[in-house]
């Protein structure tokens, strides 16, 4: 069997099964059956998410509240820029590209490379380009790499099959609102890899979300006339106008909005494919029943045939 048919089934298989379990969640029952293999992988992933979680909030802390070590930030990148041009947009491009795979991805990394890459387009290119190599290679590792332990660790969660179901169904429209939520970048890469979507249902949402997320903080770093205030008090919200911030919470309600009605609707089509399931069986039963009167009669009929045959 060819690898695009073992992923196809891989799917289909996996498809039914959560859609199943979906059903039963959405109704009150239980799903968990008891599985060693499944607790071993829940407990794998949960500790390897305790220790990333721990690394990422420490990160985040430094970044945003000891000054040194943004100017030591600063200064890398400064120290790599001032090789030239080309060579300086390199190293900063690669230092995105593993901000972004780690999950350490800060919108003040844009901004200081807004600041240092000159001209902007040159700079959004840098950044744009490094970012979304970054989330692609994210989705590769998801999908070919840790796609069956995620699935064994996370296919009785309620979350992630409403998230996997809502992606099988509307798979372009879901990708663009996950690439415009503010959630953590692993979401964004690793997590899409294990839904059922295609890598062009993938590459075009993300690419177009990272140059917009990516062309507003560049542009916000290449206007700045010094990083002082930026350095001084790590606070980037800031720079982000009221009018922008207001748009962002109103899209946020309408995402959450739009995933409560695409849940319901899945809900609804998997009752209905339940109910004909259900229709289905009973036609094939009530078939059953009269292929077997008609054998009968046939029987019947041949007996009384043979009998006054047999009195002769």
């Amino acid at each position: 069997m060819s690898d695009h048919n073992k992923d196809k089934q891989f799917y289909e298989n996996q498809s039914k099964e959560l859609r199943v379990k979906y059903q039963k969640a959405k109704d009150g029952s239980s799903t968990s059956e008891h599985n060693p293999k499944r607790d071993k992988a829940q407990k794998v992933l949960f500790l390897i998410m305790i220790l990333y979680s721990i690394i990422l909030v420490t990160f985040v802390l430094l970044l945003y509240w000891v000054r040194d070590f943004r100017y030591f930030c600063f200064n890398v990148l400064n120290d790599f820029n001032e090789q030239g041009q080309y060579i300086g947009a390199f190293y900063i491009g690669m230092i995105g590209l593993w901000f972004v795979l780690t999950g350490f991805n800060v919108v003040l990394y844009d901004i200081l490379a807004g600041f240092l890459i000159q001209p902007f387009w040159f700079a959004l290119f840098t950044v744009s380009l490094a970012k979304f190599l970054a989330k692609y290679l994210g989705f590769l590792i998801g999908r070919y790499a840790v796609r069956s332990f995620i699935y064994t660790a996370m296919n009785e969660n309620i979350y992630f099959i409403t998230c996997y179901l809502a992606t099988e169904r509307k798979p372009t429209k879901v990708m663009y609102l996950i690439q415009f939520l503010a959630i953590p970048t692993i979401f964004k890469t690793y997590a899409c890899g294990l839904f059922r979507i295609t890598h062009w249902e993938f590459i075009h949402p993300t690419f177009f979300g990272t140059v917009v997320w990516a062309g507003f903080w560049v542009y916000m770093g290449s206007n700045l006339d010094s990083l002082a205030d930026v350095l001084q008090s790590g606070d980037t919200s800031n720079y982000v106008p009221l009018w922008l911030k207001l748009i962002m919470v109103i899209i946020v309600i309408f995402i959450i909005y739009y995933f409560i009605r695409l849940t319901n609707s899945i809900y609804t089509e998997i009752q209905n494919d339940a109910s004909l399931a259900d229709l289905s069986h009973i036609l094939e039963k009530e078939d059953e029943e009269q292929e077997k009167l008609l054998i009968y009669n046939e029987e019947t009929q041949i007996q009384e045939e043979n009998e006054p045959s047999n009195n002769r």
